[in-house]
């Protein structure tokens, strides 16, 4: 966003969103941040990129809200609620949002643009910095508690008397124009005031158009096109100028627009998704590594409460300043001297408590590696059915629902219409099917989507239930017969199925879990398509899948 841009949305916003009430706050990647708001009249997003681009407008997109918010978008959501004005600098990329808190206190949320860096940071009433976006941009270095100050600018009011003549009268070009310091400027507004120049026209009527159009927040946005350069104009500034003009009914559908991705192919999209699943199971392998390196460090917690308890049994023969002591372990059998490090600084009571306090903190830290660990290991289940998933890929459909999986799971920032916008297809019309030879109904899924569909509501209590062992598979049911009782070869016809569409389908004989369906649970808070089974049976068969 250049700067001439940055300054027209800043007069365009305040004029649509000023006294807004936020009602959340998002962010939904590393640089971008989301505040839905209530103007009164209508729910708008205003999205924030502090990014390079430092641009900010009015979003129509659907963006993810990641599980657990990063610690900037905490603090603004602790402490802003409602937007009350928002004023850009004269000369340089820098927006402030003016807030109220929670008790009418006074915030500043500050967009920076500087030097190709974006970052937006925190003021309270005071002018001190309660936090930023970025703590090290790496070039002012600004931290928390300290006096906030603008940038040092070198630049002169493009509107300034006369300004613009005195540069025009000197330079060659309209680049010459562009390196001028005048702000705000842009390429095409240099282009635009250039060659009305050269026509013999006087320039300083389309800068009164443009300071007008400032003054009112009232525009015509336009993206132009001059030779081999593009570049966009808050309004009508000299159109002949420019080789092409289109124009849009807001600054901000013209921004979303420009940032708006070129579609992918079906192809290159569904390469991209298996890159990402690739590097999130490479993630949580690393993970799995790391909690078990941290449960080697709590190895063997009894002996931390059996040296408490043999302090607290020679107490009488301690005083405060020793640095060890050598006691009889009697738990060993026969008793054996044991040399047991104290603190000097503590008392001998307080060094048996410090004993008993690391015995309780490493248990706790048992419990938590425990829970983190099957926590991973469910989630690396979850993206091995994501990845067969993706292999099973048929139709841009298909594609879709991966898509969306990973959208909701926060892994892939939300983008619709990247394969075309879709309406919301029920689960039951995207199963594949078959019949057994005894006239049983088969039915299974395609994705995660699909598998949860098949196990928590096509799936009756006895129905029977297939699923590759020990691999990722498709979640099939065999519908029983009223009444009635299943063949082996029926039960083997379908097993064949669920070993064809899982990842052993190349192999010669598969593994199956058979279950009755209420023997299939799905954990409180499990992914979809994740379920446990309580008693089931295996048989051996050689993978099937439907005639292409």
């Amino acid at each position: 966003m250049d700067s001439l841009i940055f300054q027209a949305m800043a007069a365009d916003l305040n004029r649509t969103l000023a006294n807004s009430r936020v009602e959340r706050v998002i962010q939904p990647a590393a640089e971008t941040l989301v505040l839905r708001l209530w103007t009164g009249r209508q729910k708008l997003q205003l999205l924030l990129c502090a990014d390079a681009s430092a641009a900010f407008y009015c979003s129509s997109e659907t963006h993810a809200t990641p599980a657990s918010p990063p610690r900037f978008c905490q603090l603004l959501r602790a402490r802003l609620r409602r937007l009350l004005a928002i004023r850009a600098e004269a000369t340089d990329r820098v927006a402030r949002l003016l807030f109220a808190g929670p008790d009418n206190e006074r915030y500043d949320l500050v967009l920076e643009g500087i030097a190709g860096q974006g970052n937006l940071i925190l003021v309270d009433a005071d002018g001190r910095i309660v936090d930023l976006l970025r703590r090290d941009d790496g070039l002012r270095k600004l931290l928390p508690g300290e006096i906030y100050q603008l940038p040092e600018t070198r630049y002169r009011w493009l509107f300034a008397a006369d300004a613009v003549s005195a540069s025009l009268a000197v330079v060659n070009s309209y680049t010459d124009l562009l390196s001028s310091d005048l702000a705000p400027m842009s390429p095409p507004l240099a282009q635009a005031l250039f060659a009305t120049h050269l026509a013999g026209d006087n320039p300083l009527v389309l800068l009164e158009t443009l300071r007008t159009a400032l003054d009112t927040a009232r525009f015509a946005p336009r993206l132009v096109t001059w030779g081999t350069r593009s570049g966009q104009l808050p309004c009508a500034l000299g159109d002949a100028c420019f080789d092409k003009v289109e124009t849009f009914g807001s600054l901000s559908k013209m921004l979303e627009a420009s940032a708006a991705t070129p579609q992918e192919t079906p192809g290159a999209f569904a390469a991209r998704l298996r890159t990402l699943v690739a590097k999130q199971r490479k993630k949580l392998a690393k993970r799995v590594v790391d909690i078990e390196a941290e449960r080697l460090r709590h190895v063997n917690p009894e002996n931390l409460r059996i040296r408490g308890e043999l302090i607290h049994a020679n107490l009488y023969r301690m005083k405060r300043g020793m640095s060890e002591i050598t006691v009889d372990d009697y738990y060993q059998s026969p008793p054996v001297p044991l040399v047991i490090p104290l603190d000097s600084k503590l008392t001998p009571q307080a060094n048996a408590e410090h004993c008993f306090k690391l015995y309780r903190k490493a248990n706790r830290a048992g419990e938590h590696i425990d829970r983190r660990l099957a926590e991973t290991a469910a989630e690396q289940d979850w993206l091995e059915q994501v990845d067969l998933a993706l292999d099973e890929v048929a139709s841009g459909e298909d594609l879709y629902q991966v898509q969306l999986e990973l959208e909701t799971a926060g892994l892939l920032k939300a983008a619709p219409g990247k394969l075309g916008k879709r309406a919301p297809i029920h689960p039951e019309d995207q199963l594949n099917q078959a019949t057994t030879p005894g006239g049983c109904a088969l039915y299974w899924g395609k994705n995660s989507r699909t598998n949860d569909y098949i196990s928590r509501r096509q799936t009756a209590a006895d129905d029977l239930w297939f699923h590759a062992k020990d691999m990722p598979g498709c979640h099939l049911v065999l519908k029983r017969p009223q009444g009635g009782e299943v063949a082996e070869e029926d039960i083997l016809f379908a097993a064949a199925y669920a070993a064809g569409y899982s990842k052993g389908r190349g192999a010669g004989k598969v593994e199956v879990i058979v279950a009755h369906g209420r023997a299939v649970k799905k954990p409180k808070g499990a992914r979809p398509g994740l379920v446990t089974v309580e008693a089931f049976r295996t048989v051996m068969v050689a993978p099937r899948r439907l005639e292409p």
